[in-house]
Formats: structure tokens, sequence, C-alpha cells
């Protein structure tokens, strides 16, 4: 491994970090099996509010219902329904990604073998999560608050207050201008968020929530840590694609074969056959290997930037404590 900070070790550090041979397949093999179990709990715990949604969507269909405002209602009656499911599921999520990324980070900074479960370091990386995720939200709130009219448009539409073309200026409008506010806010988010990205590696070395201390690392480093993200991201991102692909077509016959029995929305919930569902959740399974070790990856050269801490490296520190 290099021993300073280089564009090179930025980008190969996860290839070349403490059990290479065996961490990468641990830690995809866990998350892909945890993950699937999880989604295969929450299709089950939340398919009864599904389908009954579309049988209401049948009946509107039936009686030719076109009101928006009648439309809207239908959703959001969904999405009360499944709002308990979202909210725990979310905090499930939550909770299984923070562990898997302590894992990660630990192997990054402590040359930990694979491991997984739930304490300090994982809290505090829940902490880092969840403010991490509101400040990439701030990305999103303006240009949804720019589009939030939206809704009572299509209603004025429908009830013929306004004319179509005027509906079309407006949403043109709104798009231009959230199209404007992504261009400008796009640089700034990808700026922030590789100077920051060390955090998740920092809270674990230094043991405390260190915003600080990832924005102190990241100095003089952007390009490297960024230009390395960018390739495993998208070489890997690639990769996890095509292989989707190809996992798709397991999913295929089974689906074919359960479609070709329904002849209605009626009959929906005779779709999901044994064989059907056996070929999604092998889907599901091949999938979150993928991601899994797409997820460890692309940590590796903010990881990398927080080993080689300008203040003190972390392979300093290891080669001191050999003599103590």
């Amino acid at each position: 491994m290099a021993s300073r900070f280089t564009f090179d070790g930025a980008l190969m550090f996860g290839f070349r970090a403490a059990h290479a041979k065996s961490f990468p397949w641990k830690f995809a093999l866990a998350f892909a099996v945890v993950s699937t179990v999880l989604t295969a709990l929450f299709a089950w715990l939340t398919k009864d509010a599904i389908f009954g949604f579309m049988d209401t969507v049948e009946q509107l269909d039936s009686v030719g219902a076109d009101d928006p405002a009648q439309v809207f209602s239908v959703f959001f009656s969904l999405f009360g329904g499944l709002l308990p499911w979202i909210v725990l599921g979310s905090l499930a999520s939550l909770v299984v990604w923070a562990m898997f990324m302590a894992a990660t980070q630990r192997r990054y900074i402590r040359d930990e073998a694979f491991s997984i479960r739930f304490g300090p370091d994982e809290l505090r990386i829940m902490a880092v999560g969840v403010v991490w995720y509101l400040g990439v939200s701030l990305m999103y709130l303006l240009p949804g608050l720019v589009m939030l009219p939206m809704f009572g448009i299509v209603s004025d539409f429908a009830n013929g207050d306004i004319s179509e073309n005027e509906m079309v200026a407006f949403m043109l409008g709104r798009m231009s201008i959230v199209a404007l506010m992504f261009l400008v806010m796009f640089p700034v988010y990808v700026f922030f968020a590789t100077r920051f990205s060390p955090v998740f590696a920092m809270t674990v070395k230094e043991r405390r929530i260190a915003f600080g201390d990832a924005w102190i690392v990241s100095r003089g480093r952007f390009w490297p840590i960024l230009g390395a993200f960018l390739i495993l991201a998208i070489v890997g991102g690639m990769a996890v694609g095509f292989a989707g692909s190809i996992a798709q077509m397991l999913v295929t016959p089974a689906f074919m074969g359960s479609v070709s029995r329904v002849e209605d929305s009626s009959e929906l919930r005779s779709l999901f056959t044994p064989a059907l569902t056996i070929a999604l959740l092998l889907y599901a399974f091949i999938r979150y290997f993928l991601s899994g070790l797409l997820m460890h990856f692309v940590q590796g050269p903010a990881a990398f930037a927080a080993r080689h801490d300008p203040r003190g490296s972390v392979d300093d520190a290891l080669s001191v404590e050999e003599f103590n």
C-alpha cells in the first residue's frame, strides 16, 4: 500500500487494503442476504395496501373517473396506508446501511476483518448519514418548492379555469427555472460532497462525528478523490448494470409465464406465482450483491485520504504501535 496519499493509492485502495482477498466478497454476500430478506419482508407487509390501491384504481377506471382531486386523493390514501411501513423500513434501512458502512470503514482505517455489529461506530455513522441526507435534500428542496404549484395548475386545467396553452406555458417556465437551479447547484454539491466525503472514515478513525476533520484531510486532494471515485463509480456502475441485465433474463421466463395467466388487473394477485417470487428474490440477491461490492469499493478513495491524514497518518501510528 502506498505510504503517502496519491491518486493511484486512492483509486486502488479498496483492492490493496487489508483482507483484500476475502473482505469484499464476505461484505457483498452479507449485504445481499440482509437486503434481500428485508426487501421480501417489506413487500409482504405492504402487499395488502398495494393490492388495495390497485383495486381502487380499477374501480375508478371502470366508472370513468377523471377528476384530478379524486385521483390525488387515492394516491394520498395509499401513501397514508404505507406511511407507517415506510417509516419503519427507512429506519431499518438506515441501521443496516450504518452497520455495513461502519464495517467498510473499520477495514479501511483499522485493518479489521469483516464483521457486522451494532455499537458506537454504527450510531455515529447513523448520525453522519442523517446529516448527509439532509444536506443532499436541500439540493432538491428549492426545485421541489418551485414545482409545487403544478398540482393546482393541473386541477385548474381539469376544471376549465385555464387553457391548455396557459398550463403548458406555466409548466415550461417552471421546468426552465428548475433546470437552471440544478445547473448552478450541482457543481456546488459535487464540491462539498467531495470535500466532506472522508467524514465516514474520519468518524470511525477519531471515534466522534468528524465533519471538520474530513474537510482538513481532503484539502488539496479534491481532484484525486473525485477522479478516483468517478472511475470506480462509472466503471462499477456499468458492470452492475450489465450484470443486472443478464440477471433479468432469469426473471423474464417466470414473469412471462405468470403474465400469460393474468387477463385483467383484477387478477394481479395471481401474478406472483412461486416461480416468479423465487426468480424475483434471486434477481434482487444478485443486484444487492453487486451493489454491495460497489458500495464498498467507492468508499476507498475518501477512506484513503482519511487514512493519510496530513496531521498524522494511520500507517505511522500502526508502525509506532509495533514497538509499544
